[in-house]
């Protein structure tokens, strides 16, 4: 360790603290990419075609059905009271959206662009307690 120190010269305290600031942002990168624990967790949820599935995030796995895919959350905020999360499956972007205080209900729209994660096509309509129904959250939710 002590010829690293020398090779590299890391004597001083400056050079110390510069590769700390460096090692804690890698890390805090590195953390930002997993899921919110806020929508992980299963999900009752339905489509536009009124089909009924299981949708469970993990910290970095979404499974719709029993089909599992990574993802990574890139993402987050609030708008005009409404929170969401940004999500990047196979390079397409995603938008979990919290409409309500009810952190039970949610929906999953595909975004028009990456700078709006809240106006896009609703994919699906999710509720932690019991099976939504997709028109009805389009409707209620989606303006």
């Amino acid at each position: 360790m002590n010829n690293f120190i020398k090779k590299y010269k890391f004597g001083s305290n400056r050079q110390l603290i510069i590769i700390a600031i460096i090692l804690v942002s890698m890390l805090t990168t590195l953390v930002g990419c997993r899921g919110s624990k806020t929508f992980q967790g299963t999900w009752y949820s339905q489509n536009s075609d009124s089909k009924n599935l299981n949708i469970i995030f993990t910290e970095k796995k979404v499974s719709i059905d029993g089909d599992e895919y990574n993802y990574t959350q890139n993402a987050t905020g609030t708008e005009n009271g409404i929170k969401y999360y940004g999500i990047v499956q196979n390079g397409k972007h995603y938008s979990i959206i919290f409409p309500a205080k009810d952190r039970n209900i949610a929906l999953m729209i595909e975004p028009d662009s990456s700078d709006d994660y809240l106006q896009g096509t609703l994919l699906f309509a999710m509720n932690k307690r019991s099976t939504p129904n997709y028109n009805n959250y389009a409707k209620k939710y989606i303006h």
